[in-house]
């Protein structure tokens, strides 16, 4: 995932929302509005005392229990080791083990082998990233690619149709128009759909330089410099050529800019007015008052990528619209295409509004960058961080250290100090801007998306409250938080690519019984109520929104994944609200705490056959590509670590000796690789670790 993907930038709405919370209204040429959180956002609130007494550090040996297995662990530490976890309350013991890469192999193994253990925020975030791969499968499947379909077969017919008797200026921005529909078509139907002749060799060029996807070169159909790698399909996409076709009309840009106008534009006058012709005609059929087949298509895909990753940073056709009115223009008059003057006052607009927040490597940076995109790319709060990071220091690649800090970790900084990471001058002032640009609790664009939602969990995560026992963990607890923390950021990052998953099954497969042998082992729940009770709402807010926009059914595989982590989530954050509040575990959630193991494992076995090599760990995430286009920051998410840990058992207030879930997190800037492996374009090099909590 580039800079460009997912957002949570976006203007105050212009009317009141139109109809009842809990239902999106369809958009109407009259009342364009951003689409607000509330309709599928509900807080969960936890309400704890904290009532729990922090574990003091450090532990005296003598104080610290071990129970059947844990005393092996403890064993195997080695002297250095045990003085670690007595003086840090944790250690991580050892390297992975690929074998155990799934959480639910990690657990059940831990449990065979009769040690407690605690389900921890690394476990948790696992399990609703599987849940969302899952879902966003059907999604793909059952939305996103017919409704595709639709649309390139629709234009690609209304368009024909308008060329004919066209006159010269709106036939030449037909011919344009048309040729981005036909590369879409083309790419959709694998080549089945065979561009018309009379569109000119630039439309075979472009196919041709999408399916290479190996540099950055200029266009050829649209004359802008485009970043090609960005079509390089996941491996084991069900539909590399949907994948294509949507990443096509996400990326290519009618600039409404010319070089004259802006510093660092990439087109001339004559190209920019070719391009604002050809964007009003697009933006004129996607009009639900001229055709409203194809708005309804062209609708169905911009409302399901908003509602998961945000509104889009470029202009969108509707935004066109607006900028027409204002100048008095109707869209739906196709007189006011061939007019230079009319063309000019839309662009001159256009160039006073809103500026992308991202540049993606393809057109131009900045004002010069103004474009209409069909389906634009995303500017999330994480990216305009990163992006605000690199450009004040221009030989430095951003760090994910930087997004740690920006994220609110108080540790981070500390660690990217020492790194030199922020020994440049302006790191600073660079800091304050990228902070500013950060959602505030009550800011609504804190959940304008599922997206925005998921870097919320993040920053509650690494920006505890005063009162919160993490405020009073030990250092080393706290950097392995933030390891855990950017770990999770992979996932979501990792998450991003539409049509870019394997084919779900079609229906989900009978669950078995499960069985949970064995005495009652100690089991605990990480005590981070207020970070768990985030991602039950962040997943909430995924089930009712596919419900609403997707129209997916409560009984399909997708929603019943959705349902059965959101129990998950919810048990976990009852544990850890009674561990806070020091109470006693109820037998009810003591016999739920038993089968999670089990239920990790069978949510893992659902996902089988699904081509479910991405669920595994590591992850790779391509999160920030350079100006050139040449040098790429990847977050990774290592292997499942085992994290021994000394937990304070509620009511009892002993001490135990029990093993977590820890999944470390890897960064490496790399020149961009040439291989595609799950979905991420890999580096050459090595593996360059941020930091380590511990030795091995």
């Amino acid at each position: 995932m580039t800079l460009a993907v997912a957002s949570c930038a976006s203007g105050a709405a212009r009317t009141k929302p139109l109809g009842p919370p809990g239902a999106l209204p369809e958009p109407r040429r009259a009342a364009r509005f951003t689409v607000l959180p509330e309709w599928y956002w509900e807080p969960v609130e936890v309400d704890t005392r904290a009532a729990a007494k922090p574990v003091e550090l450090p532990v005296p040996e003598s104080s610290v229990v071990r129970v059947e297995g844990a005393t092996r662990v403890w064993d195997d530490l080695g002297g250095e080791g045990r003085e670690r976890l007595l003086r840090d309350g944790l250690v991580v013991n050892g390297a992975p083990d690929a074998a155990r890469a799934r959480m639910g192999a990690f657990y059940m193994d831990t449990r065979e082998q009769r040690v407690p253990y605690v389900i921890t925020l690394d476990a948790l975030a696992y399990a609703v990233h599987v849940a969302f791969e899952r879902a966003l499968a059907e999604v793909d499947d059952a939305v996103l690619a017919p409704a595709l379909h639709a649309l390139t077969s629709k234009l690609d017919v209304r368009l024909a149709a308008e060329q004919k008797g066209a006159g010269v200026e709106i036939g030449e921005a037909l011919r344009l128009a048309r040729g981005i529909i036909a590369v879409a078509r083309s790419l959709a139907t694998d080549g089945a759909a065979v561009p018309s002749a009379e569109l000119g060799p630039e439309v075979p060029q472009e196919l041709a330089r999408i399916t290479a996807h190996r540099e950055r070169v200029p266009s050829a159909l649209l004359g802008v410099p485009m970043d090609y790698a960005r079509f390089a399909v996941p491996s084991g996409a069900a539909r590399p050529g949907s994948f294509r076709a949507l990443a096509w009309l996400a990326t290519a840009p009618l600039v409404l800019v010319a070089q004259s106008e802006a510093p660092g534009g990439s087109v001339g006058v004559a190209t920019s007015r070719l391009h604002a012709r050809a964007a009003m005609l697009l933006s004129r059929v996607v009009e639900r008052e001229v055709d409203p087949e194809i708005h309804a298509a062209w609708s169905r895909i911009s409302r399901l990528l908003t509602f998961l990753w945000g509104p889009s940073d470029d202009l969108a056709p509707g935004d066109l619209a607006d900028i027409a009115s204002a100048i008095g223009v109707t869209l739906e008059d196709p007189k006011h295409v061939a007019n230079v003057v009319t063309i000019d006052r839309l662009r001159r607009r256009a160039a006073r509004g809103r500026e992308p927040l991202v540049y993606d490597g393809t057109g131009a940076p900045g004002r010069a960058g103004i474009a209409m995109r069909l389906f634009g790319g995303h500017a999330p709060a994480d990216s305009v961080a990163l992006a605000a990071m690199a450009a004040a220091h221009e030989t430095r690649m951003p760090s994910s250290l930087d997004l740690a800090v920006w994220l609110g970790a108080p540790e981070a900084r500390a660690s990217l100090h020492d790194e030199g990471g922020d020994t440049f001058a302006g790191y600073d002032a660079a800091l304050a801007r990228a902070i500013a640009v950060r959602p505030g609790d009550d800011a609504p664009s804190r959940h304008a998306s599922v997206y925005g939602s998921l870097l919320d969990v993040l920053m509650t995560w690494l920006e505890p409250a005063e009162d919160s026992p993490r405020q009073r963990a030990s250092p080393a607890a706290k950097r392995a938080a933030i390891e855990s923390a950017l770990a999770a950021w992979t996932y979501a990052r990792q998450t991003s690519p539409p049509l870019g998953r394997a084919k779900p099954p079609k229906a989900s497969a009978a669950p078995k019984e499960l069985k949970v042998t064995g005495a009652a082992l100690p089991a605990f729940v990480e005590a981070a109520p207020d970070v768990v009770a985030r991602m039950v709402a962040t997943l909430a807010q995924m089930r009712r929104g596919l419900g609403a926009i997707a129209g997916l059914p409560p009984a399909s595989p997708a929603m019943t994944t959705l349902a059965e982590v959101e129990d998950i989530l919810r048990v976990a954050m009852r544990v850890a609200s009674r561990t806070a509040d020091d109470e006693a575990i109820s037998a009810e959630d003591t016999a739920a705490l038993a089968s999670m193991p089990a239920r990790f494992a069978r949510l893992e076995e659902a996902a089988e056959g699904e081509g479910a090599a991405h669920r595994k760990v590591p992850l790779f995430a391509e999160v920030f590509v350079d100006a050139s286009g040449e040098h790429v920051l990847f977050s990774a998410a290592g292997l499942v670590e085992p994290v021994v840990m000394i937990v304070r058992e509620p009511s009892t207030g002993r001490l135990v000796v029990a093993v977590g879930a820890h999944v470390a997190h890897h960064e490496v800037v790399e020149p961009r690789g040439k291989a595609v492996v799950d979905g991420t374009t890999l580096p050459r090099g090595a593996y360059v670790s941020t930091f380590r909590i511990a030795a091995r």
